[in-house]
């Protein structure tokens, strides 16, 4: 069965819209720390836990950044790669805190994308835009 442009819209905008959410209530956290740590370093100088802590909790925030961004992308059928990129960050439980969020979420949004309808229309707008 054929969908029409909008019925693909719809079907992407809430696996898209889900993960856009998650990924920005999951990113509060670990943007406050890295703020204090910001401070820290510049009240004691950078030590070696404080690099360390840092690289461990700036990955973090930018895996729920590419996620957010592929959520995003995906709702408004922008980036096919960054959706999908966001869908399979979201599978990764160390990732996304709790499983309960991020593995559905990621499924739902891999299994919209791998539709060859979807894909299809993702490659037609791309085309448009080139």
């Amino acid at each position: 069965m054929e969908l029409t442009h909008e019925q693909i819209r719809k079907r992407v905008a809430r696996p898209g819209t889900a993960l856009l959410i998650m990924a920005s209530i999951f990113s509060v956290f670990p943007g406050i720390a890295i703020v204090s740590l910001g401070f820290a370093i510049l009240r004691d100088g950078l030590d070696i836990q404080y690099s360390a802590n840092l690289l461990v909790i700036g990955s973090y925030f930018l895996a729920q950044l590419i996620i957010a961004i592929g959520g995003a992308k995906m709702a408004f059928m922008e980036s096919y790669r960054l959706a999908r990129w966001g869908a399979i960050l979201a599978c990764i439980p160390i990732i996304t805190p709790f499983l309960i969020w991020g593995l559905p979420f990621g499924i739902w949004a891999l299994i919209v994308l791998e539709d060859p309808r979807v894909t299809k229309a993702f490659d037609a707008i791309q085309r448009e835009v080139d």
